[in-house]
């Protein structure tokens, strides 16, 4: 929540103004062009601005979201995103190494904005 609340817990500013993700969402590094035989799948097409995932563009990436968008997948499966556009922010914990678990954050991804009603 402070990373979507531009660096701010409360009343204390964690974060220099300029150094929120939400504040630069910017697609330094393709993740897709690292290294597309062995990264995330569910991180495809993602950039990677600010030592997170960020989603950079709409309808490409195979997870729901919106753009400016940003997370981080665990190597055991566990993942956690935030999506500032819905105001959300979700903590995915899981033991299923290997490919299941990108089965497993596509469904739980799938879920959570399945259930959000406008």
């Amino acid at each position: 929540m402070m990373l979507m609340n531009g660096g701010r817990s409360g009343e204390a500013r964690l974060l220099a103004p300029g150094q929120s993700p939400t504040c630069c969402p910017i697609n330094w590094v393709p993740i897709s062009r690292i290294s597309s035989a062995t990264a995330d799948p569910t991180r495809a097409d993602y950039g990677f601005g600010l030592g997170l995932a960020v989603r950079a563009t709409p309808g490409v990436v195979r997870m729901m979201g919106s753009v400016g968008q940003f997370s981080w997948p665990g190597a055991s499966g566990t993942d956690w995103w935030a999506d500032p556009k819905e105001d959300l922010a979700v903590v995915y914990l899981s033991a299923a190494p290997g490919p299941i678990r990108w089965h497993y954050r596509q469904k739980i991804n799938a879920l959570v904005y399945q259930a959000i009603m406008e």
